[in-house]
């Protein structure tokens, strides 16, 4: 079900003043059939990008992009929400309301750095004009009380010779004392993709204070960028350094890059000097349908990460005045060179201890649950005529997912299936949260995010051995 609205939804800003249209949005919201029990959401409105993640003053903070007033990509604000426990989550007003003339077009994604007891929001200030974009780059500043000011300056106000106006996502990072930003951006080069250029790069920023940059240059990548890299992220995990890039454009292949919008990870070393990230190892990060734009941070020394539970140009048959959500928050580690996802215990603890299941036929009692699979792999949930389906070709080594079974289809423009190839596959785990699931083969080594939109909930059909793990009751 499509619903209206009438808004100028480019020019919509969040006022004290709309508090009251938001709150009547919030009520239509709250009657979904598809909302998740654990994953994030939007209280109304469309969310897209994770743009700030942290763990700061003994909280979880999680900023986004959200457009507020329909579930459609609308002027960009930052939205927050906060937890303790990365189950619980509180939505509260948004962070960053784009009411500066130089950023009149949106906040657009960054990252969030603590420093000095502060968390520094960094974030692209989209400005158009007649004539393109005109790359603005800017800064704001939150206190331990969350009081948030912007700094007036922008940090950078300028384009680089030979690029087009798309630079954007800025990552601050430090290291031996010193800061570095990085940028995504598009080598203008042609006009077949009107706005961008004809090749992604990635661009090094460089300052001594966080409020004064300075260009270093494009750092080299082995791999193809596209014709556009976006929200660049950088962590170590496991004594390596591994860069994400969500490159728009990437050539697809049987079984990998088949978005319209790619998603991969490098494993190796970001030589700053050298301007070279330096790797023999990358692979696409999620082999679903619905992820994009991950961003990397630390609860202390623990590498963790969400990303956007979407893909920017799919249309979703349901609305119901939300829009989209973030994957559940990953622990990260390295396993010959590959990087390896899991849920966080916190998650995982949500759940009840898996009952042994050994009939072909399980009802579950809830929308929400995890199902382990160890013996035989292929299973279909739903009923004859709206079900969505796993399976595994030992033959082929070749995992599958397909929603071709599905009553509501999900936009037949990128196919029904995906698939991946996984040698040797011992396990597999299954996170339904209502219309979001992501599946896991071999504890994180390939990974499918995909959202469903079924009427009921859907009886599980195998052969397998399966435990079956039912929510606990959020306290």
């Amino acid at each position: 079900m499509k619903t209206g609205v009438i808004e100028n939804h480019k020019t919509n800003v969040y006022t004290k003043e709309k508090q009251a249209q938001l709150e009547e949005l919030t009520k239509v919201v709250a009657q979904s059939s598809y909302l998740p029990e654990l994953h994030i959401y939007p209280k109304a409105g469309l969310m897209n990008d994770p743009n700030g993640l942290a763990y700061f003053n003994q909280k979880y903070y999680v900023f986004f992009q959200w457009y507020p007033f329909a579930p459609v990509h609308g002027l960009k604000h930052w939205g927050k929400t906060t937890s303790k426990d990365l189950i619980h989550w509180s939505e509260q007003e948004p962070a960053l309301i784009p009411d500066r003339h130089y950023e009149k077009n949106g906040c657009y994604s960054g990252n969030a750095f603590e420093y000095e007891d502060k968390l520094y929001l960094f974030y692209t200030a989209n400005f158009k004009t007649p004539a393109g974009k005109i790359p603005k780059q800017a800064l704001a500043i939150m206190d331990k009380d969350e009081k948030i000011i912007k700094v007036e300056k922008l940090i950078i106000d300028s384009g680089v010779e030979g690029l087009s106006g798309e630079l954007r996502d800025p990552y601050v990072f430090s290291r031996n004392g010193l800061f570095y930003m990085l940028l995504g951006g598009s080598k203008f080069e042609g006009d077949e993709h009107p706005g961008f250029g004809e090749e992604g790069v990635l661009l090094l920023y460089k300052s001594e204070n966080l409020l004064d940059w300075n260009y270093q240059g494009l750092i080299d990548l082995p791999i193809d960028t596209g014709y556009m890299l976006e929200c660049p992220s950088l962590i170590e995990v496991d004594g390596k350094e591994v860069l994400f890039l969500s490159p728009m454009g990437m050539a697809s292949d049987e079984t990998r890059l088949n978005n319209r919008f790619a998603t991969v990870y490098l494993v190796g070393e970001l030589d700053l000097e050298e301007r070279i990230f330096k790797t023999d190892q990358w692979d696409e990060m999620d082999a679903g349908f619905d992820f994009y734009a991950p961003q990397a941070f630390y609860k202390e020394k623990q590498p963790l990460m969400m990303a956007w539970f979407g893909c920017g140009e799919p249309e979703y048959p349901v609305d119901e005045q939300w829009q989209h959500g973030l994957t559940f928050t990953q622990k990260l580690h390295l396993k010959h060179g590959k990087l390896l996802r899991f849920p966080v215990d916190e998650i995982l603890g949500a759940f009840s201890e898996g009952e042994n299941v050994t009939t072909k036929s399980i009802m579950p009692n809830t929308s929400t649950y995890h199902l382990q699979l160890t013996d035989g792999f292929d299973f279909r949930v739903g009923s004859k005529e709206d079900y969505w389906s796993f399976t595994y070709d030992t033959d082929k080594e070749e995992a599958c997912i397909s929603r071709e079974g599905l009553d509501q289809i999900i936009d037949e423009t990128f196919g029904f299936e995906r698939k991946a190839k996984v040698k040797h596959l011992t396990v597999v785990d299954v996170f339904v949260d209502n219309s979001f699931v992501e599946i896991y083969l071999n504890e994180g080594e390939i990974v499918f995010s995909f959202r469903v939109f079924q009427q009921i909930t859907g009886t599980i059909y195998s052969t397998a051995h399966i435990l079956v793990g039912t929510l606990n009751k959020k306290k």
